[in-house]
């Protein structure tokens, strides 16, 4: 009886150093993966507003809320704006016109007022220091939105397109 349970102890022993010495040999070709169920429904390196005309797609990639005031000497003076800056893309990766800029305003989702730009706006290459001509950067400045809009829409026309983007929150 002692002897057929050392066989059977003997055998377990040979058998577990097999396994083990089988998984640690093949452990290298599996790879662990830790997924933290938060940031999986998260999209990175897209924008949450965009929208695509044609072949054409235009995202929003930061909305500018900037008050500040100046005030040198007898010069005063208030530089406040609100700015959006709107990534323009050709999906078939051919170059943007730059030129084919054509209007941009933005109107509150509450009440519907309009509310246009004042005289400046820029055209980039995105990004600067290696472009890839088919993505172009758009920057536009407005006087200060009111403190009670919390959502507006973006009217965009660009290469006799209209992109329209709805309810984009700016709180």
């Amino acid at each position: 009886m002692k002897r057929r349970l050392v066989r059977i102890l003997f055998t377990l022993l040979a058998v577990y150093i097999i396994l083990s010495i089988f998984i640690i040999k093949n452990s290298d070709k599996h790879i662990y993966v830790y997924h933290e169920p938060s940031n999986l429904s998260i999209r990175y390196g897209e924008s949450q507003y965009s929208v695509i005309v044609q072949n054409i797609k235009v995202s929003l990639e930061k909305v500018t809320k900037e008050k500040f005031y100046i005030t040198y000497s007898q010069v005063t003076g208030n530089q406040s704006y609100f700015g959006l800056t709107l990534i323009i893309e050709n999906l078939e990766k051919k170059k943007i016109n730059k030129a084919a800029f054509e209007y941009i305003y933005i109107e509150d989702t509450t009440t519907k007022q309009k509310y246009y730009p004042i005289p400046y706006f820029e055209i980039e290459n995105f990004p600067q220091d290696q472009p890839l001509l088919y993505k172009a950067k758009f920057y536009a400045k407005f006087q200060p939105l009111p403190h009670d809009i919390f959502t507006i829409n973006i009217y965009f026309k660009f290469a006799g397109k209209l992109f329209t983007l709805k309810n984009v929150d700016i709180r």
